[in-house]
Parts: structure tokens; C-alpha cells; sequence
């Protein structure tokens, strides 16, 4: 009896050690933990390969705290741009791909050119990025909004 057991150690060792592997492939997102219930603050960025994270700092000078940020709830968000330009919609994501689509269903007037390049961003994104504490939305290599939990 003991033979039989110690035939089928191997066996069970292999078993075991495949699951661990398929599970630990799982690289999904946790989207309701990145996405739903927070809001996330621009903290830089860069369009067309120029750099947005000094211009960033400098609006939030003059606009102070009601500027510049998206709040997600399940299935809508909304956000400002210029403190009183907002903007709102749909969003949906892929947490395996990390795709992300922002539907737009009120459309900030974004004047300034500045409000133009992060609205530009916001409106084409097609990935993001997450961690505990930040948020990347991509629209290509050269297109990217950072966003933080805190300003």
C-alpha cells in the first residue's frame, strides 16, 4: 500500500504544481477596484511626444482644486476640464487586455488649447495602465494622460 502511494506522490506533485501555473497566468484587472467609485486627478501627460506635466501644475494655479479630474461610477463617468468646462458619459473596460472606451455624452467646450490636448486624450483613449495609486490613459505612444488618487 505504501508503494502505491508513494507511485502517485509525482502524479499529485505534477497536478498540483499545473494549477498553480494556470493561475498564476490569470493576469486580469480587478476593473471595479481600478475604475468604479474613484476619482482620478491629471497629473501630466504627453501629446505628440511633448511632455504636459509643467502645464498641468500651472493650470491647477489658476483653477484651483475644481479642475482637471474624472470620477467613475459603474457604468458612467464625468469630469472636468477648466473649472466649469465638464464633460460625461459611458465608459467600458477590458481588464485581460487592459482596453479601456470613454463614450462621450456631454462634450466639454475645451477653449484653451491646452483644455483641447487633455480632452483629445480623454475622448480617444483606447488603454490603459493602473496601479495602486495611478492611472494611465493612452491613446497611442505619444498621446498619454497620467492620473493620481491625489493631486
Amino acid at each position: 500500500m505504501t508503494r502505491k502511494l508513494l507511485k502517485l506522490v509525482p502524479t499529485a506533485f505534477c497536478i498540483i504544481l499545473t494549477l498553480l501555473v494556470c493561475t498564476a497566468c490569470e493576469n486580469e484587472d480587478d476593473i471595479d477596484e481600478i475604475f468604479v467609485g474613484k476619482t482620478w486627478y491629471m497629473n501630466g501627460g504627453t501629446v505628440s511626444g511633448k511632455k504636459l506635466n509643467s502645464d498641468i501644475r500651472n493650470f491647477y494655479t489658476d483653477a484651483g482644486v475644481n479642475a482637471y479630474y474624472i470620477t467613475f461610477s459603474s457604468q458612467t463617468f464625468k469630469g472636468m476640464l477648466t473649472s466649469g468646462d465638464s464633460f460625461s458619459g459611458t465608459w467600458s473596460a477590458n481588464g485581460k487586455r487592459q482596453t479601456i472606451k470613454l463614450k462621450m455624452t456631454e462634450t466639454p467646450t475645451a477653449s484653451t488649447p491646452f483644455d483641447k490636448q487633455i480632452y483629445y486624450i480623454i475622448a480617444n483613449a483606447t488603454s490603459y495602465k493602473s496601479g495602486a495609486d495611478f492611472l494611465q490613459l493612452k491613446k497611442d505612444g505619444d498621446n498619454v494622460l497620467l492620473m493620481g488618487n491625489q493631486r
